[in-house]
């Protein structure tokens, strides 16, 4: 049944997609000088034009890795969410792609939010959230897109898969895999008593989805909504990420407006529910404890490893690069492993080395002594032989202390301050012998990796002309710093092969 219905879905592709042409020429016309537009990164994804925010799928298709993010491509605010896309062969050199999905149906026609990406039979398959405003009341339906290419898309002809959420909650962003013969959907909901929770269906093909029960919920402490949910095993033990909107602060933890962490524990396929599973502020870990980072999406690579995008920014934040049309961007691709304690180690994918164009500082330096940075795209590797003694890295510009990043060794803490009402964040950090840290800034971002990946802050940024870096804390460091190239861009084949390989083709 699969076949047949792919076959139906894909003989009209070219014939509806003909109405759909001038969204890829408009795309194609985009002039090359967005790309250096104030602020924008060099090496990270951010949107051709217009806001970025949560990742949507990842995928490795046909040889390539594809990204796919919610996407509103006429200025730098919020809109109706289209899925943006960027594919690379390497995942550090990224090429955008025309959207892969757009509002434009009944059922989609005010956004099409995030979900997720699968490889079945040959081809990729999108799902999504569909939503939908009629007379101030908005509907959000599961909704998927096939492609044969991995660049365009076709909606399948019988969406929406899933109508209507049980007991009239909101689900959106709907994560799908399979096992053996049979399929699984998780899907973000938040409860009648404003309670966040996830719910599974469960499908024979892939089309046809039965709701099957509400597998995990919150009970008081953990947010009124959850969305972005990923799932996966690991090392014999199962993860589950999901973001969280309401959870209050708890002194340095759950800093931020809304929260991305995990919870480790066994998933039994038989009764379909989780064992020994308890989801609380207590048992909820931060994925990254900076002031940027939320909607992580997981994939595993052809190689075994468990990567991870999310979106480097934060609802309610101030994006100041939206004054030049363009908003936001994603984080740098991080691999995933599960330590022996069950805590999850996230660290920058090994391909990030293929940046590094030169070394630009290499030296011991004594707390008090600085140097400037040369370039406004670099990764900065500092070691200290001791932990028993405090460490310091501190960015600024203007002649004035800006982003300091910190570890204390009496409390056996990290931290970093960008400054301004609620810029400090924290987390507990006791490394083994030595400082090793990892940091990456490109143009407005900041991400710094501290150890095997035990702590991870993602933050945004706002520099005024060069930076100078200034040792502070209490020993020496040792500082490389690698200038790191731009690797984002646009395809300059990418009109003749839709040319080749789909516009001559509409007339069939």
């Amino acid at each position: 049944m699969e076949v047949s219905v792919l076959f139906v879905l894909l003989s009209v592709a070219a014939a509806e997609f003909a109405q759909d042409l001038a969204h890829v020429e408009d795309f194609i016309k985009q002039k090359r000088f967005v790309l250096k537009k104030k602020y924008r990164p060099l090496y990270h994804i951010s949107a051709p034009v217009g806001w970025l925010n949560s990742p949507a799928g990842f995928a490795y298709f046909k040889r390539r890795y594809h990204i796919f993010y919610q996407y509103h491509p006429y200025n730098g605010a919020w809109g109706n969410m289209h899925w943006g896309q960027a594919i690379s062969n390497n995942l550090v050199d990224w090429v955008h792609y025309p959207p892969a999905v757009l509002p434009k149906d009944f059922y989609d026609r005010s956004g099409c939010f995030a979900g997720s990406a699968i490889i079945h039979n040959d081809y990729l398959t999108l799902f999504y959230t569909g939503v939908a405003e009629t007379k101030n009341v908005t509907t959000q339906t599961q909704n998927l897109a096939i492609s044969g290419d991995g660049i365009i898309f076709q909606k399948y002809l019988y969406n929406p898969i899933i109508k209507k959420a049980p007991f009239d909650t909101t689900e959106r962003n709907p994560k799908v895999w399979r096992v053996r013969n049979r399929w699984f959907m998780i899907l973000g909901s938040g409860s009648r008593s404003k309670d966040g929770q996830l719910n599974l269906y469960t499908s024979p093909d892939m089309f046809h989805w039965s709701f099957n029960k509400t597998i995990a919920r919150s009970y008081g402490d953990m947010g009124y909504m959850w969305e972005n949910p990923d799932f996966f095993e690991m090392d014999g033990q199962y993860v589950l990420i999901v973001s969280v909107q309401g959870i209050q602060a708890d002194n340095f933890r759950f800093r931020n407006l809304c929260q991305t962490g995990y919870v480790v524990g066994n998933f039994n396929y038989q009764s379909l529910h989780f064992e020994n599973l308890e989801l609380s502020m207590a048992t909820f870990n931060e994925l990254d404890y900076g002031h940027d980072f939320y909607a992580a999406q997981t994939m595993q690579a052809y190689d075994g490893r468990r990567l991870l995008v999310a979106w480097l920014g934060m609802w309610e934040s101030e994006l100041v690069e939206s004054r030049e049309g363009w908003a936001s961007m994603l984080t740098i691709v991080r691999e995933l492993r599960l330590s022996p304690q069950s805590r999850l180690l996230m660290t920058p994918a090994k391909e990030m080395a293929d940046l590094r164009t030169e070394i630009l500082e290499e030296a011991w330096y004594s707390p008090g002594e600085a140097f400037y940075a040369g370039t406004k795209a670099f990764e900065l590797a500092v070691n200290a032989t001791t932990s028993w003694y405090d460490v310091a890295v501190t960015f600024e510009w203007h002649g004035e202390k800006q982003f300091t990043v910190a570890y204390s060794a009496e409390r056996g803490r990290m931290s970093i301050d960008r400054g301004g009402i609620d810029g400090v964040r924290k987390a507990d950090w006791s490394p083994e012998g030595h400082i090793y840290w990892r940091i990456f800034v490109d143009s407005s971002s900041v991400e710094v990796f501290c150890g095997e990946g035990e702590v991870v802050f993602s933050s945004r940024i706002y520099p005024k002309k060069g930076i100078t870096i200034r040792i502070g804390g209490e020993v020496q460091v040792h500082v490389t710093q690698y200038k790191l190239k731009r690797s984002v861009g646009y395809d300059e084949n990418l009109r003749a092969y839709l040319k080749e390989n789909f516009v001559n083709k509409v007339k069939y």
